[in-house]
């Protein structure tokens, strides 16, 4: 892990020990990953987590719900290598990580920052949104 990971894992880390979810959280992050397909935390991979952003971004969540979500995934004991593919991933493609988004700029990880940006690895589209005009 670089340093800068290391440093983000363990303000995720932090932020984790300082929480009290309520049954309602855990519910609302049960859901998330059955909708996943994450059966067991701790063995998570890259493509587990990958399913698990789609769901995220597809459900429109806010960006303190990504980082309580994370946060327990890490109570859970979300592998290492799996925490730091997900932090460093550019969901939406604006050029900034989700560390980024969710610690510096409480920005929305699934819409990009500027709005001049076409997401480049968003490949998950609101099913609410199905029928759209494309203008060019």
């Amino acid at each position: 892990m670089t340093k800068n990971t290391v440093l983000q894992v363990k303000e995720l880390t932090k932020f984790a020990t300082e929480q009290n979810f309520d049954l309602r959280h855990l519910e609302y992050f049960a859901d998330v990953w059955l909708e996943a397909g994450v059966k067991d935390i701790s063995k998570m991979t890259r493509q587990d987590a990958e399913r698990t952003m789609q769901v995220l971004s597809s459900s429109e969540a806010s960006v303190e719900f990504v980082k309580a979500l994370l946060a327990q995934a890490v109570r859970q004991g979300m592998p290492s290598q799996v925490l730091e593919y997900v932090l460093q991933s550019d969901i939406d493609g604006d050029g900034r990580t989700l560390a980024q988004e969710i610690f510096q700029d409480s920005t929305d990880p699934f819409e990009p920052d500027a709005p001049d940006v076409v997401p480049a690895i968003k490949s998950v589209t609101n099913s609410r949104n199905q029928n759209f005009d494309l203008e060019l």
